[in-house]
């Protein structure tokens, strides 16, 4: 090994263990560890020369990876409730009464702004563009809005 990689090995191997507990604290489970370990074992490799401190840089780089990690499965909860909601929006759907019955309750439940939306985006079927420029949002926030609706909606229904 050349001494720039036996470097490496001795950073990787002494900071292991605060890896691991630093995604075990994000609630990173353990069979997503190492994917995560390795996004930033790369990113460090890649930015060996540049790095003075690469444990410090390290531990930073894991974190920002679990802060994204979180972020996708807080997505996939959103689109994996997503399909049945707007199916029952757009009355496709042949869910049991108390389903439907529970989803529109839950749909008057929420805020007008938010009941806007579902009905426009969902239940009419518009564009993002479309929905954007008739209630008024930026494009950028759209997805933002629609995120915090289906998570108001979501928390309702359970």
């Amino acid at each position: 090994m050349k001494p720039d990689e036996e470097h490496f090995a001795q950073v990787l191997k002494g900071v292991r263990p605060r890896l691991k507990m630093l995604l075990a604290s994000y609630l990173v489970p353990p069979q997503d560890y190492e994917d995560l370990l390795q996004e930033a074992f790369l990113a460090l490799w890649c930015k060996r020369l540049e790095i003075d401190d690469p444990e410090a840089w390290l531990l930073s780089a894991v974190r920002m990876e679990c802060l994204r990690y979180r972020r996708r499965k807080a997505r996939q909860v959103h689109i994996g409730v997503e399909k049945p909601v707007l199916e029952s929006l757009a009355g496709q759907s042949k869910a049991d009464l108390h389903l439907r019955h529970d989803l529109r309750a839950s749909i008057r439940a929420l805020p007008a702004r938010h009941r806007a939306l579902l009905q426009l985006r969902y239940g009419l079927g518009l564009t993002p563009e479309e929905t954007a420029g008739l209630l008024g949002y930026r494009l950028s926030s759209l997805k933002k809005t629609t995120t915090r609706c289906l998570q108001s909606l979501r928390s309702r229904l359970s």
